[in-house]
């Protein structure tokens, strides 16, 4: 089975290609994902660009694929080009997780001051 792809030009006439998410993809996701959280950066906006946006560009694009740095930098119509080519071609990697469904460590609890409580069903 084939998947979905799509060229993604860049005005300065590099290309890349987008392809639809497989296995291989999700695994390189889900690498990169635990990369950026591994080694943090000190600025906020690379640091959130770095664990919320670059790994799902990356994953599934291939060709002259830009560093982190470098997708950073683009001119945003440049970078929104990538962004939507892999929003289309991979909807899932972008859906919100409600903040309840996302179960916290008992250290990112204790850090805030609260104790793990086991959950029960809404009734």
């Amino acid at each position: 089975m084939e998947l979905k792809r799509e060229t993604v030009k860049f005005r300065d006439g590099t290309k890349l290609i987008v392809t639809e998410a497989n296995w291989a993809a999700s695994i390189k996701l889900q690498d990169l994902e635990e990369q950026a959280k591994a080694t943090p950066l000190e600025d906020p906006i690379s640091q959130r660009f770095n664990l919320l946006v670059y790994p799902k560009l990356a994953a599934c694009s291939s060709g002259k694929v830009p560093s982190m740095q470098e997708g950073l930098a683009m001119p945003s119509v440049e970078l929104d080009k990538w962004f939507l080519a892999v929003e289309r071609l991979n909807p899932d990697w972008f859906m919100l997780v409600p903040d309840k469904l996302i179960e916290e460590s008992p250290e990112a609890l204790a850090k805030k001051g609260k104790k793990p409580t086991e959950s029960t069903p809404d009734s």
